[in-house]
């Protein structure tokens, strides 16, 4: 099913979970293709962040070869747990007072399991040959159908097909697209990892075994703590702690917190830490001693919240497909990021690669001896309308979700922020309510 011995390779740029993924795909139907990562190595960004998956796991299985499935587990964020059928209701808390407000219904491994990002790319990364350091900056299709790619340090590459999987600043979309700017969600937002013994996290684990969430209804301050690492994960036991990933975030807006103008963000670590203790003050347990124990140098991550729905009926040009957060980078407050990334994979997959460059063999031209359409270029259009319908409404439930999240008042069934997480939302640009 591989392609023709002329073919130029599928080039993958990006190595995170869907560049990875495809790498995957594309190993297993025996296509060729190389993959391109700027960072120096798997471990440049350290642990990263949980991941929940759902609704895309028959994808994700579906895509890889049957034993990279069965190493999904070497993944998870806490096997032990996992083994013991203990299974996440992803709770939300009213962080003022500690009342339970809504859960979900528990679901089973094979629907649901909880990652963590660093873990699930070492596993998609086993047998690639990853070119590391090696940035893109732009992309042209020539006449004949060859897409080039040129790099930083000043090399290019040449191939059938490019496929951005460069993140949500993605480059390639800018190169692609230089008039569409991302969104600035006013939120601010830090997150720290730290790592607890047994007994200090067992009250939230009590709670949920892998994730919880929660609003002050007293401030419209925002938690999530999350389960990155556990001890029965690896031989050396984690040192036999916990490692949890603890997010705060608060809203951009006058009078918050009883300040006259927005909190900015701290200019150190250590200034960090202190605002989210005085967050944590005005907390119920056990939210309020889980932050306090938080070391006073422990390093801080702060990011400023952008997304970018896809309009829709988007026309990228030439031989490129945009993947993942390089075409639908959201707010992580629904946590479907990665789950529609997957999708993306196999709508492309299916619509693009498939059809024009596994089954054909041959190169594809940008346009026929005739003057007809191109084929490649026609079935990318299909792959960006499928993946447009899909991720647009999720972007943007996302960002509703993220303002609810820091307004208690809208916190209801109907929020984005606790709603069903689904494939495919009905949710337009004119439901969305003023910061």
């Amino acid at each position: 099913m591989g392609g023709g011995p002329e073919q130029k390779p599928i080039l993958i740029v990006g190595a995170g979970v869907s560049g990875l993924l495809l790498a995957q795909y594309l190993r297993k139907a025996g296509a060729p293709f190389r993959i391109f990562e700027r960072d120096a190595d798997l471990a440049t960004r350290g642990l990263g962040w949980g991941l929940t998956l759902h609704w895309s796991l028959p994808a994700l299985r579906s895509l890889l070869p049957e034993d990279l499935v069965r190493r999904l587990p070497e993944a998870y964020v806490d096997r032990a747990a996992v083994e013991e059928g203990r299974p996440s209701t992803f709770p939300f808390y009213d962080l003022s007072t500690g009342e339970l407000r809504a859960k979900t219904p528990p679901a089973p491994e094979s629907q649901r399991i909880r990652v963590t990002r660093d873990r699930l790319r070492r596993v998609l990364a086993t047998g690639l040959d990853i070119e590391w350091e090696k940035a893109a900056n732009n992309v042209q299709t020539g006449p004949d159908g060859t897409v080039t790619v040129t790099f930083d340090d000043g090399t290019v590459c040449e191939g059938s097909l490019v496929v951005a999987c460069d993140g949500a600043g993605s480059r390639i979309r800018g190169a692609l697209l230089p008039d569409q700017q991302r969104h600035q969600i006013p939120v601010r937002v830090m997150g720290v990892k730290v790592d607890y013994a047994p007994d200090e996290i067992e009250p939230m684990r009590k709670l949920d075994p892998f994730f919880l969430q929660g609003t002050a209804s007293q401030n419209d301050s925002y938690v999530y703590f999350s389960i990155l690492d556990a001890p029965g994960n690896s031989p050396e036991g984690n040192g036999g702690k916990y490692t949890c990933q603890l997010v705060v975030s608060w809203p951009i807006r006058d009078g918050f917190f009883n300040h006259r103008s927005p909190i900015p963000f701290p200019e150190t670590d250590a200034g960090g830490i202190e605002l989210m203790k005085k967050f944590a003050d005005t907390w119920a347990e056990p939210f309020r001693t889980l932050a306090h124990r938080i070391p006073d140098d422990t390093p801080v991550k702060y990011l400023t919240l952008h997304d970018w729905p896809p309009p829709k009926g988007l026309r990228t040009t030439g031989h490129v497909a945009l993947v993942g957060d390089a075409l639908h980078p959201m707010a992580m407050y629904r946590g479907e990021g990665a789950n529609h990334a997957i999708l993306d994979v196999l709508d492309l997959a299916e619509l693009v690669i498939e059809p024009q460059l596994l089954r054909t063999g041959e190169h594809p031209t940008a346009t026929s001896d005739d003057g007809g359409d191109d084929p490649l270029r026609t079935a990318l259009d299909r792959y960006e309308d499928r993946a447009v319908a899909r991720a647009r409404p999720a972007v943007l439930a996302s960002r509703q979700a993220c303002l609810d999240a820091h307004r208690w008042s809208r916190i209801t069934e109907a929020s984005p922020l606790l709603s069903r997480r689904a494939m495919h939302l009905v949710f337009e640009e004119s439901d969305l309510s003023e910061p």
